[in-house]
């Protein structure tokens, strides 16, 4: 204190407009507004030490500097004095002793030791508490992954769960079947991991990627690091479809293996590319493929129209096409004629039936008129098991997903080993002049993101030991700034024990980490405005009587302000519970929380650490650290009064109070510098406004790390640089009938996160004509060209998850071994032996059928390992007695399940999935039930959760500023001054 104060004048006088001035503001902006009454109460202060000596109470208004005399030695009667005063403004109350100070600060001075221990100790004991109450009673993360994030009220939410909840009530019994039918799983059979190759061509090359050999050998290399080792093949995805007993690795999915190509014949090549260069001939082929060249959904009337020469050139063409893409496995050098093969390419993208042999590697600007790619990609497929395994019910599922564990720490720790080195070697980009390479793979990605989590908390840590210095440089005490940093931290989980235990709240968002930050920076405001006004106390004498009475005031001047704003910033959380959504509502309400702890904190705790550092270290301690640890004596209060006591001349303050007590000031109170300013402020105000009027969903999927990182640039590239592919897997957005409208009775997702209501069905019959009808909706789902574009073709053929059309097969042939037969559809004709039999189940029979049904191979997979009860796990909705829905999914040619597109591109393609629902009053009426529509990746819920980002930011930002306006209103009772601060809050 004495290092603080200021030197002896000529004048041997006190101003006491100094302290006049510190009682206004002392840069604290937290501190009540100055009356006054307070003025005349700081003149009396100083006049009881100068009998006889009055100040003209017009001194404060004119500014004029007043002299007072030197103070009298009699201390007691001063004292004694204060004393009384202080009672006086303060009399005796259930909170105020008879002195007129605070009783709890009474306690807390005459015990500052002990009270600091039992708050230590109850803080430790609620961390044990929340440890043993709720951390030990949650399996895996505490916090809360919703499977629905959404407004629970909004029709696609509704559909969403709806369909979940009845998947969910009947998949018991099909997985069930399906681990009895799959008793074992071929070593390798599955995909088990994915390799992500994404090129880049090298600023300068203008002929892109395919254009030159260097490059195509550079994106080859890439491969060749799996490709070329022998171990590989104990880890790769094994083709059984090729080879039952002796299964090859599956060849990279990427363009290059047209380039590398077993066999190669240019005249062939030309001679297809000469057909397709006519537009006509293009047009003419697509629409024959698919019946006279795949034998698929032939119209029998088509086949009586066209000429057989045009069927003879159609099959021919398809047959060269055939003969061709066959040969695409990267078992040969590369194509000497190399530009060729990008002509082929560029022109196969025209035919629907072979587009999906080359299309996946190639950007969205590649075309015949564009034969040049920027951009490429590849996947490189790993299998599993890596042993036959036992799929059985008879095997724990905790088993299962130990040994699937250990399989993939296995297959992680052989990558890392082998692969990585040379993957990294590839993706610098001083290896190839010129091609850029970036890689992600699924088994070591977790480490990358946890690599660059990491750095982020490193950065944090950065945040949070400059707070912990600038509190040391702030209170000049270790002690204190340890202290701060405990208050800060123990903050959070003081206030999730209240969250979870107290208010019984479950849901705990993942959103709610982020209030460590949010409380950092204001639990070190609260300290400094702590910390300001004991330190502007020792400039005030009628508060220096005693600690007991210093304290008191201190206490006084900053628990007020600080709850006002505590309480503000509490209320402006707790605006999120505005939103329909849970994460943000839960957030809202832990912030609010954690806020209300730390000013409960720093009010208790941390105002005992200061009795305790002025008693024991202020002023004393060796470089700030907490020693000699013995009482000061005399006491820092009465050190500071003595000094007022015995100093001559004006008292200073610090720089930055000096700072805007003369020149900030003095700036204002011009008028023209009031206009300038003024002005300025209207027009930020209005573009401020003007630009928060232009808030609207993102309109691209996000970016989660920085830019120029090589993850997120692969990421961004595969977002924006490539079509959707055939081989691309699309979103699967499902039709079903039989699902009635989830019951949502007694929902209250932050109480139970895990209850989203009970399922509910309709009457619905699965009779013979609900599943012709069913049976049409997927052939026009797959072939009517109306729906191209919109939903995702592979070789022509609509992505339609339809189980009847196996179904149908199943019931005619009593199995499903001909799969050639069951995709050509010969089921859907009597002929031969099955003369007198019809496709359709009957309903009695289904019990029958059904089962084995569920246990047989997909004709659909084309690794030929999936079931039937895999495939269609969602749609199928028996619940093994019988029927109670069906659905039939189709996959998205522009969304995919993966990323987080822009609500404008989601919306758009929902209302044609509307369209095609609103439709289907034919079905509904045959199987029992209106259809719903909905996807279960959360897309079309998430498509709307981006309107009620924008729509809860206006409305919770109009809120908080309507808060602020009322509690700055009830606390300066001034208008005009509750005006001006509000626009800042915009």
């Amino acid at each position: 204190a004495a290092a603080t104060m200021p030197p002896k004048s000529e004048q041997g006088t006190i101003a006491p407009e100094a302290d006049v001035d510190l009682e206004k503001n002392d840069g604290d902006d937290n501190a009540p507004p100055t009356t006054d009454d307070d003025f005349d109460s700081s003149v009396k202060a100083v006049n009881k030490y100068t009998p006889g000596n009055e100040i003209d109470a017009d001194a404060k208004k004119g500014g004029i500097d007043v002299a007072v005399t030197p103070l009298p030695e009699d201390n007691g009667t001063a004292a004694a004095s204060s004393s009384k005063q202080q009672a006086s403004h303060h009399p005796p109350s259930l909170f105020t002793n008879e002195r007129g100070n605070l009783k709890a600060v009474s306690f807390v001075v005459r015990n500052p030791c002990l009270v600091f221990s039992l708050i230590i100790a109850l803080c430790i004991l609620i961390n044990f508490l929340l440890v043993v109450l709720v951390f030990r009673t949650t399996e895996g993360s505490p916090f809360t992954i919703s499977e629905n994030e959404s407004d629970l009220n909004d029709e696609r939410s509704i559909v969403f769960d709806s369909y979940r909840l009845a998947t969910r009530e009947v998949s018991a019994t099909r997985e069930a079947m399906e681990a009895e039918g799959s008793a074992l799983a071929k070593k390798q059979s599955e995909l088990a991991a994915i390799a992500y190759w994404v090129f880049e061509a090298e600023e300068g090359n203008d002929a892109g990627l395919f254009g030159s050999a260097a490059a195509i050998e550079g994106m080859k290399d890439a491969y060749d690091i799996f490709t070329d080792d022998p171990g590989f093949r104990d880890y790769c995805y094994l083709d059984y479809q090729k080879n039952a007993t002796d299964p090859p690795c599956r060849p990279p999915l990427t363009p290059l293996t047209m380039y590398y190509a077993s066999e190669w014949d240019d005249a062939k090549a030309a001679s297809i590319i000469e057909e397709l260069k006519d537009p006509a001939k293009v047009e003419k082929f697509n629409s024959l493929a698919l019946c006279f060249v795949k034998e698929l959904y032939c119209d029998p009337e088509l086949q009586t129209t066209i000429k057989p020469e045009d069927i003879a050139w159609a099959m021919q063409l398809g047959a060269d096409i055939e003969s061709m893409t066959s040969k695409f496995d990267m078992e040969g050098p590369l194509v000497q004629n190399y530009q060729q093969v990008t002509e082929l390419a560029s022109y196969l993208m025209k035919v629907d039936i072979a587009k999906g042999a080359v299309d996946f590697g190639y950007d969205k600007g590649f075309s015949a008129e564009n034969p040049k790619s920027s951009y490429s990609r590849g996947i490189v497929f790993w299998g599993g098991p890596l042993q036959d395994r036992n799929q059985s019910t008879a095997v724990d599922s905790d088993e299962k997903d130990e040994v699937e564990d250990s399989e993939g720490d296995d297959r992680k720790e052989y990558i890392l080993e082998n692969y990585l080195e040379a993957m990294d070697y590839q993706a610098d980009k001083k290896t190839h002049g010129t091609v850029n390479s970036y890689y992600f793979m699924t088994s070591i990605i977790g480490d990358v993101i946890l690599n660059i989590v990491t750095k982020d908390a490193m950065l944090a840590l950065f945040s949070f030991a400059f707070i912990f210095i600038w509190l040391r440089v702030n209170t000049l005490s270790w002690f204190l700034a340890f202290v701060g940093l405990f208050e800060i931290f123990f903050s959070i989980p003081i206030a999730w024990f209240i969250f979870t235990v107290i208010f019984r709240i479950k849901y705990f968002a993942t959103l709610n980490a982020l209030a460590i930050f949010v409380v950092a920076a204001i639990g070190a405001d609260d300290i400094f405005i702590f910390m300001d006004a004991y330190k502007q106390s020792q400039y005030h004498p009628d508060v220096l009587v005693d600690l007991e009475t210093r304290m008191s005031w201190v206490y006084r001047r900053t628990g007020t302000a600080m709850a006002i704003t505590s309480a503000t910033t509490c209320a402006a959380f707790l605006c999120t519970l505005l939103t329909p959504l849970t994460a943000i509502q839960s957030f809202g309400i832990f912030a609010a929380v954690v806020i209300l702890i730390d000013y409960v904190l720093v009010m208790s705790l941390f105002c005992t650490a200061v009795v305790i550092y002025h008693n024991r270290y202020e002023n004393s301690a060796k470089l700030g650290c907490c020693c000699p640890c013995g009482l000061v004596s005399p006491s820092n209060t009465e050190q500071a009064r003595v000094f007022l006591e015995g100093h001559e001349g004006e008292i200073t303050r610090d720089r930055v109070s000096e700072f805007f007590r003369t020149k900030v000031a003095g700036f204002v109170k011009i008028p023209l510098h009031r206009l300038v300013v003024g002005a300025i402020f209207l027009v930020w105000l209005s573009i401020a406004i003007w630009q928060m009027s232009m808030i609207e969903a993102t309109k691209e999927s996000e970016q989660f790390l920085d830019s120029e990182n090589p993850l997120q640039k692969s990421l961004t590239i595969l977002d924006r640089e490539f079509p959707t592919a055939d081989d691309d897997l699309g979103l699967k957005v499902h039709f079903v009938w039989g699902v009635d409208r989830v019951d949502r009775s007694g929902v209250n997702l932050l109480l139970d996160p895990e209850f989203f209501g009970n399922p509910r069905f309709t009457d619905f019959n699965f009779n013979q004509q609900c599943q012709s009808d069913l049976l049409d909706f997927c052939d026009k789902l797959k072939t009517d060209n109306q729906y191209k574009g919109l939903i995702k073709r592979k070789n022509g053929v609509g992505q339609v998850y339809c189980f009847i059309e196996e179904l149908a097969a199943f019931n005619v042939n009593g199995n499903l071994d001909d799969c050639e037969s069951v995709r050509k559809g010969e089921w859907r004709t009597a002929n031969g032996t099955n003369a007198n039999v019809t496709w359709q189940v009957d309903p009695d029979e289904l019990p029958n059928i059904i089962p084995e049904f569920l246990k047989a191979k997909t004709c659909f997979d084309e690794s030929g390992v999936e079931t039937i009860s895999g495939r269609y796990q969602k749609e199928i909705g028996w619940n093994g007695l019988y029927m109670k829905y069906a659905g039939v999914a189709a996959e998205s040619d522009v969304l995919d399940p993966f990323g987080l597109d822009a609500e404008a591109v989601t919306r758009a393609e929902y209302d044609q999935f509307i369209d095609i629902s609103e439709e289907q009053d034919k079905i509904s009426q045959s199987c029992g039930g209106a259809v719903i529509m909905t996807d279960l990746d959360s897309k079309f819920v998430f498509m709307n959760n981006q309107a009620i980002y924008v729509r809860s930011a206006i409305q919770s930002s109009l809120l908080g500023v309507a808060i602020a306006f009322v509690v700055l209103i009830i606390s300066t009772r001034v208008f005009h001054r509750e005006c001006f601060p509000n626009p800042n809050f915009l």
